[in-house]
């Protein structure tokens, strides 16, 4: 009786150290699996860069070779007009407005607020370390985009705005310059470099459906 009373509490104490075992007590685990992730062009990546087929960026915009959309608004040689010289830059003293240069599009799958940095001036566009115009009475950024209203207006975004861009949502962007006070003959441009482009989807990392992890994309591009 001893004996059978000794063989049940062996298996109790057994079943016991098995379970503790089970609780993830393991000193080693190595786990394989599956991983892809595609490289876009800007047209097709989750923040999507597209050039429009309007005049204005079939004129001052394209692609390179590594399929990244490039804005160049200067000297162009395949000129296609009147017997005159084609135009090499923008006008001095002067707002100019370029309609249409692009569209911005939310590919990915979370809302994202939408924000840009551009490069400093070069040296010979010394504008006093900002982006503001040099001559006394404007404020306006010297080089800034902007987007179309529902009522067809312009609003500008400078480069400490961020703006709301819904999933699945695109919006048609623009170039301004204001040239008031700078000199049209010096040759440096107003701006040569690269602008970065941010994409920020906070709620991308969220739980979706009560449990299961989003996928959704911040991206930040440049």
């Amino acid at each position: 009786m001893q004996r059978r009373k000794f063989v049940i509490g062996l298996g109790a104490t057994a079943s016991g150290g098995a379970a503790a075992l089970g609780t993830g007590a393991f000193s080693r685990v190595e786990s394989q699996r599956q991983v892809s992730i595609q490289v876009a062009t800007d047209a097709n990546a989750y923040l999507g860069m597209v050039p429009m087929d309007t005049p204005n960026s079939n004129n001052y915009v394209s692609t390179d070779g590594d399929g990244h959309l490039t804005i160049d608004v200067g000297e162009h040689d395949d000129f296609d007009g009147p017997d005159t010289q084609p135009g090499q830059g923008v006008n001095s003293d002067s707002f100019t407005w370029f309609d249409g240069m692009f569209q911005l599009c939310n590919q990915g799958k979370a809302d994202a607020e939408i924000s840009y940095e551009l490069p400093d001036p070069p040296a010979d566009r010394d504008f006093g370390g900002n982006w503001t115009a040099p001559e006394e009475g404007y404020d306006e950024q010297v080089v800034a985009f902007y987007y179309m209203n529902d009522d067809g207006e312009r609003i500008i975004v400078t480069d400490d705005d961020t703006v709301p861009l819904p999933v699945g949502e695109c919006e048609e962007i623009g170039l301004r310059t204001v040239t008031k006070g700078v000199d049209a003959t010096t040759e440096a441009p107003l701006i040569d470099g690269e602008v970065v482009v941010t994409a920020d989807a906070p709620g991308a990392g969220e739980p979706v459906d009560g449990g299961d992890d989003g996928d959704g994309n911040g991206t930040d591009m440049s």
